[in-house]
């Protein structure tokens, strides 16, 4: 796993830029004294606050994008057009997490014909790409994996959101992107959480995309309340809107990416781009009691892992350990270890390497794994699942979620990977790049090696949840390699602790892994009892505290659908800025 370090050791080639840092941690640190001690006004307290609607609704990571979705919803768009109406919103109101520079899943149901479906428009390495890519001196260089042209991979959103649109949805292009437009010409008012990220990183957007940058203002980071306005990506939405996804991957827009990535060392072309190729997929599903789950196929593994951690849970009373419990949380955290162990081993594009989904998934594998976890101890190694029979070759992400009037459903996982990407924002285009290609593996000898046309492995695991055949629950979030500890647990929450939508979400979450077989520590949000904290240890795990409602475990978006009584129950992850909008 990758350390979650910015880009220390990164070369400052403006003297301005060592001066602000240190101003803006400070006064970051000022201002949290000031809150504690009641001199600032308190935010948000985080109390859950469930949506309802009977006909419709949609929630996603801003209010604006879910304002999107919904006005698509109300003219007669179905739950394509809306979300795709509230994607394209994204770009412009939570530009530092998704965009038309990066790529996702969306796991779509249609209600007429009772079809579930995946589109996958995931990134992919350019043509140049090849394993020793990311090596500086015989050693991965993070630098070059987050902010370096080499870090950009070929762009998938435009295509996938296009796709899914002709193919599924009811509306033009040009109808979806129209709310985007206005947002961008007209602006909105910075939030907290848009300011604490430009501020974050600061350095690498000076670096790699200087002080005139839109994602900056005169030079510095935007401050809560500030307008911000994106003229450029407008018009780059504009030109898109008229003449298609064309001009993104053959037109002027291709030719800005092109000469962006080169420009920073990487090795995109307009080949690549005019070369890449959506997919669609059938979903992959897995059981848990009565529930079955549609999903991704890798290379999102997302979903795929919470299947893995569900089964592993399905054999346990999970209800009698109940939320917060040492023994839930010890189980589920020796899980996690164990399903790493098997990510490290077995994931990567199955276009190039054999995934062994179904032993992965499977319910024998899973109790294997549960029959080894202690009750009182760690067990302090964790090795990967061993299939003889299957040969292996060598070789700042958001959700959304809408249900519409007909039934229809989409559950959409969309990123650009770090916040704000690579940095990089093609000359006069509004939008940045990605920074996809670092999620590749760090060892040459991985089936996640960086290679040519490869798309890397992601934790993203947009999915429904249907309970006895009947659409049920919606979900998914962003948040790294925490997307499916953090899925899995809300799952949990709602069918085994019988929380409702946004309580599930809000409740609070604690995840660990393991590297190369050695555990690694709990993180876990403060407000977990010390007692349960103290017996965790005491069974030998190491803890390491974030704040108690953290980012670091992202910032979910789910829909709970009750057939039975006709009500839609939507919750979003106040880690972010989630909201939702039913009627």
């Amino acid at each position: 796993m990758k350390s979650p370090d910015s880009l220390s050791g990164h070369p400052f080639h403006n003297l301005r830029l060592r001066i602000r840092l240190p101003f803006f941690r400070t006064l970051g640190l000022l201002a949290a004294v000031l809150l504690q001690a009641g001199a600032l006004p308190a935010e948000d307290p985080h109390q859950p606050r469930n949506i309802e609607g009977r006909r419709g609704m949609v929630v996603a990571a801003h209010p604006l994008a879910a304002e999107a979705g919904m006005a698509m919803l109300q003219l007669g768009g179905n739950a394509v057009d809306a979300a795709l109406a509230t994607a394209f919103a994204l770009n412009v109101v939570e530009p530092f997490a998704s965009g038309l520079g990066g790529g996702g899943f969306m796991v779509i149901h249609l209600a007429e014909g009772n079809k579930t479906t995946v589109i996958n428009f995931r990134e992919k390495a350019p043509q140049a790409s090849f394993p020793e890519m990311f090596l500086e001196e015989g050693k991965p260089s993070r630098r070059l994996q987050t902010a370096h042209g080499l870090s950009v991979g070929v762009p998938g959103a435009p295509a996938g959101w296009d796709y899914a649109l002709k193919t599924y949805g009811t509306r033009t292009l040009k109808d979806v992107i129209e709310k985007a437009i206005r947002y961008a010409e007209e602006g909105f008012t910075v939030s907290p959480t848009f300011s604490r990220i430009n501020k974050d990183e600061y350095e690498k957007l000076l670096l790699n995309s200087g002080e005139e940058s839109v994602y900056l203002n005169n030079g510095f980071p935007y401050e809560p309340g500030d307008t911000f306005r994106n003229p450029e990506l407008a018009e780059t939405l504009r030109i898109m809107a008229d003449g298609g996804v064309e001009e993104f991957y053959t037109g002027l827009i291709a030719e800005k990416i092109a000469s962006a990535v080169r420009g920073h060392g990487g090795l995109l072309t307009l080949s690549d781009l005019a070369a890449y190729n959506v997919r669609e997929e059938p979903p992959l599903y897995g059981q848990y009691k009565n529930l079955t789950i549609a999903t991704c196929q890798p290379p999102g593994a997302g979903g795929l892992h919470v299947i893995q951690l569900l089964n592993m849970l399905e054999s346990r009373d999970v209800k009698k350990w109940g939320p917060n419990s040492t023994e839930y949380i010890h189980f589920f955290s020796e899980a996690l270890r164990f399903v790493f162990a098997d990510r490290a081993r077995w994931m990567g594009d199955p276009q190039e390497v054999t995934v062994p989904v179904k032993a992965l998934i499977g319910k024998k594998h899973a109790a294997a794994v549960a029959g080894r976890i202690q009750p009182d101890r760690i067990l302090g190694s964790y090795p990967p699942a061993d299939f003889p029979e299957t040969e292996h070759e060598k070789t700042s992400t958001t959700h959304l979620c809408v249900v519409d009037r007909w039934g229809n459903i989409v559950s959409l996982t969309q990123s650009i990977e770090s916040f704000f990407g690579s940095g990089i924002v093609p000359e006069g285009t509004g939008f940045l790049l990605n920074n996809q290609l670092g999620d590749f593996a760090d060892s040459t000898c991985s089936p996640n090696a960086p290679g040519p046309n490869r798309r890397p492995v992601s934790s993203m695991g947009p999915m429904i949840v249907f309970q006895d055949k009947t659409p049920f629950l919606v979900l998914g979030s962003p948040g790294g390699t925490r997307i499916f500890s953090t899925l899995g647990q809300i799952l949990i929450n709602v069918v085994e602790f019988g929380m409702n939508m946004d309580e599930a979400i809000e409740a609070p979450r604690f995840f660990s892994y393991s590297v190369e077989g050695a555990p690694r520590p709990i993180h876990y949000e403060s407000r977990i009892p010390s007692e349960a904290l103290d017996r965790l240890m005491a069974l030998g795990h190491s803890l390491e505290k974030r704040s108690p409602y953290d980012r670091y475990f992202g910032g979910a978006q789910g829909i709970l659908i009750r057939a039975d009584k006709n009500l839609l129950i939507g919750g979003a992850d106040s880690r972010r800025d989630g909201h939702g909008l039913g009627y």
